[in-house]
C-alpha cells in the first residue's frame, strides 16, 4: 500500500509503433472508430469521442509494439511532486518537466519503469467537447481510452513498483493477470505473466452495449476475424471483444467496466477468479481465444487478423 496521495489520476493515451502508417490509420479511422487530429510525417494522433486531445498516437517504424504510456496528473503541483518524489525512489527520469508544445498544451515529464517502459505524465492539457463522428454511419465509436495491458517478466517488481511507486491500487489477480487502477474504473492497467516485456493488448471503451456491437459488426465486415468475444470478463465485469489491427497488435472494444468507490476494496485472489478452461466468460457464452490472439498477446507479433479476400 502506497503511504502518500497518488498524482497519477487517469489514463490519457498509448503510442503505438507501426509497420505501414498509412495502412493503421486507415484501420483507426474508417474501421476502429478514431479521429484524426494531428498528423505529420512519420506520425499520427487520434481522439476518441471524449475530451483527451488524442487516445493513440501512431508512429511508423520497424520495431512494431508499445513505445509509450501517457497519463493525467491533476495539477502542475502534482506533476511536479511527483517527478521529485520518484527521482529520489531512483526512478529513471527520461525528461525533465517541461512544456509540452503539442496542441494539447499543458506540462510533462517522463520515466522509465523497471522493465524499461517509456512512460510519460501531463498536467494542464486542454480539454475538448464531445465528438461525433460523422463518416461512421453508426455512430458507434470509442469514448476513451479505457486501459493497457503489459506482458511482464517479473511480476513482482512491476507490482511492487505500480503501488509503491506509483500509487496505483491493486483490484484483483488472477494466475495469469494483475489488474491495478488509479481512478474509480477496476483497471488502467493490467500485468500479464506472459514471460516477455511486451504489448498483451490496448482496450478502447465504447459507451454502451448496444455501441459495442454496432463497432464489432463494423470491424468484421470490414474484413477482420473476431478473434476472442463476445463474452463479460470476470474481474472488471466488463463486456469485451478481441481484433487485431493491421500490424498484429491486439484492439478490444469494450464497455460497463466495473467502477471502485469504495476505499475497504479488497482484491478478489486467484483462487477466487478460477474457472473450468470450457468457461473463457462470466456468462459462458464466449468461445476460446483464437490460437493467432494466444500468440499475438505473448508478444509475437506480424500476425494476421484480416480474413483472407
Amino acid at each position: 500500500m502506497s503511504e502518500f496521495e497518488a498524482e497519477i489520476d487517469h489514463l490519457r493515451s498509448v503510442t503505438l509503433i507501426v509497420k505501414d502508417l498509412t495502412e493503421s490509420i486507415d484501420f483507426y479511422t474508417k474501421t476502429w472508430g478514431l479521429h484524426v487530429v494531428d498528423q505529420g510525417e512519420h506520425m499520427v494522433q487520434l481522439r476518441a469521442r471524449g475530451e483527451e486531445h488524442h487516445v493513440l498516437e501512431l508512429r511508423q517504424g520497424s520495431e512494431i509494439g508499445l513505445h509509450s504510456i501517457s497519463w493525467g496528473t491533476p495539477s502542475l503541483e502534482h506533476l511536479k511532486r511527483m517527478c521529485e518524489r520518484i527521482s529520489s525512489l531512483g526512478v529513471v527520469i527520461s525528461s525533465e518537466p517541461h512544456e509540452l508544445k503539442e496542441h494539447s498544451g499543458g506540462f510533462g515529464f517522463s520515466f522509465l519503469d523497471p522493465e524499461g517502459r517509456v512512460h510519460n505524465v501531463v498536467s494542464g492539457s486542454q480539454k475538448y467537447s464531445p465528438l461525433h463522428i460523422e463518416s461512421l454511419v453508426d455512430g458507434a465509436c470509442p469514448t476513451k481510452l479505457s486501459h493497457v495491458v503489459v506482458n511482464t517478466l517479473d511480476v513482482a517488481k512491476m507490482s511492487h513498483f505500480l503501488q509503491s511507486v506509483l500509487g496505483f491500487k491493486l483490484s484483483d489477480s488472477t494466475h495469469k493477470m494483475h489488474f491495478f487502477r488509479c481512478n474509480a474504473n477496476h483497471h488502467s492497467i493490467a500485468l500479464a505473466d506472459f514471460g516477455s516485456v511486451s504489448l498483451n493488448h490496448v482496450a478502447f471503451e465504447m459507451g454502451s452495449w448496444n455501441e459495442l456491437m454496432f463497432g464489432v459488426g463494423r470491424v468484421k465486415l470490414a474484413g477482420y476475424e473476431l478473434q476472442w468475444g463476445l463474452g463479460r470478463h470476470g474481474p472488471g465485469d466488463n463486456i469485451f471483444s478481441y481484433f487485431l489491427d493491421p500490424n498484429g497488435l491486439v484492439v478490444e472494444y469494450t464497455a460497463e467496466v466495473q467502477q471502485i468507490t469504495n476505499p475497504s476494496w479488497v482484491p478478489g485472489s486467484p483462487d477466487q477468479w478460477a474457472r473450468p478452461p470450457e468457461r473463457m466468460d462470466q456468462w459462458g457464452f464466449s468461445p476460446q481465444p483464437s490460437d493467432v490472439i494466444k500468440k499475438a498477446m505473448g508478444g509475437q507479433l506480424g500476425l494476421s487478423g484480416k480474413i483472407a479476400a
